[in-house]
């Protein structure tokens, strides 16, 4: 009997093979592969599927994108294209993450195309780190290191989103003694990287992650509800409580640079927010709040740089409480849909939890919530985790 033509795997399978290569040295292009795979994988069946069965996560995400792009109505940025980008970004991610999952075969192929991938991209970011970012400097001879790590610190944190699936998928390998071994070894790779091209951010998000996978390999349920709550919480309580934390000035002029522009970002969105406390500014707005503020004596920075580099404070800013709201619901919902589904497997648990709670770190201290190529990892994270249990049933 003839095996039927799969293009949807074939399609994800290449976009896995790309996409060391496109982290490295073109980022912005990971959101276009992942969607036209996405789009190559799709099948009716499937979707009719998911609308009958009206996942209340799945609702409230798509709820949450709705008002953000109904938002362009009312925001004073004149190019209201981004409403566009985020759905088409959106849908493509969904569809490749429905698609890497939906049968034991596909989540063999996401888990062993993915793990390869990210050792791929590990190894590129190594040489990378090791030799001043030849690969780069080939493509961009004129800029300097500091411009460089703007794109090698994003693949970074591709790269930590990845993290922790590929370490669990490590347990449907070999012996236990390997098992253990090549995750650890996933584990200690993503460790030193994220170490590297000076992004504190993503050391900061690994080091959470790691302590998310560890509790959740004692308490996987309370680990999940645990990351996915206390990032709801957040996104809820950041405008008023990030004053709160940084009223002494002592405690800002600790802060590096980079750190201290962030605390008189976080300051200047928190006080605009009230101006339209329950539907925001609308989608983008934060590109139109261009004038500089002093952060130090010889320092200025502009009071939103396109984005407030805080997920929460965007979503407060840009869409108000009802956007601040879908989305801390979408967050509690879809961590309960993950710890219910993660019962019985600790490793499946452990990369949910930690793949929540470090890119979460991520998108609270440095992108903007609407970039194309952050979204799509977000996504791809997301097919990872889910195709990280390799014992599953075949559904």
């Amino acid at each position: 009997m003839s095996r039927q033509f799969d293009l949807g795997a074939v399609a994800r399978t290449l976009m896995f093979v790309l996409l060391p290569w496109l982290c490295t040295v073109a980022i912005l292009g990971v959101a276009a592969f992942v969607s036209v795979a996405g789009a190559l994988s799709v099948r009716l069946s499937r979707v009719r599927q998911a609308l009958e069965k009206r996942s209340l996560a799945l609702l409230l995400l798509l709820a949450f994108a709705a008002w953000a792009a109904v938002s362009s109505l009312w925001s004073n940025y004149p190019d209201h294209i981004q409403a566009l980008k985020l759905w088409l970004t959106l849908l493509g991610g969904l569809l490749f993450a429905d698609a890497a999952s939906k049968t034991q075969k596909d989540r063999k192929l996401t888990n062993s195309t993915g793990t390869a991938s990210f050792v791929v991209l590990a190894i590129l970011l190594g040489i990378e780190a090791l030799w001043s970012r030849p690969f780069n400097h080939a493509l961009h001879p004129t800029l300097d290191i500091g411009t460089l790590d703007k794109t090698t610190g994003r693949a970074t944190s591709v790269l930590i989103g990845m993290t922790w699936a590929s370490a669990a998928g490590c347990v449907g390998w070999g012996p236990s003694r390997l098992r253990v071994m090549g995750m650890v070894a996933l584990l200690a790779l993503g460790g030193a990287l994220s170490l590297q091209f000076n992004q504190i951010a993503n050391a900061v998000a690994f080091g959470i992650g790691l302590i998310a996978f560890a509790l959740a390999l004692i308490a996987p349920r309370l680990a999940i509800m645990g990351a996915s709550g206390g990032l709801a919480s957040w996104v809820l309580a950041a405008p008023f409580v990030t004053p709160l934390l940084f009223t002494d000035q002592r405690v800002v002029d600790a802060l590096p640079m980079s750190g201290a522009a962030r605390v008189v970002i976080w300051r200047y969105v928190s006080g605009r927010i009230p101006e339209k406390f329950w539907f925001g500014h609308g989608l983008d707005a934060s590109r139109t709040a261009p004038q500089m503020l002093p952060v130090r004596a010889d320092y200025s920075v502009a009071a939103i740089p396109l984005h407030p580099h805080s997920a929460s404070m965007q979503i407060w800013f840009e869409l108000g409480a009802v956007g601040a709201l879908l989305a801390a619901a979408a967050l509690l919902v879809g961590g309960w849909s993950l710890a219910q589904r993660s019962r019985g497997d600790r490793f499946s648990a452990a990369a949910a939890a930690a793949t929540i709670a470090s890119l979460g770190v991520i998108a609270n201290l440095s992108y903007g919530i609407w970039q194309e190529w952050w979204d799509a990892t977000m996504l791809l994270a997301a097919a990872l985790v889910a195709s990280a249990a390799p014992r599953a049933a075949s559904s």
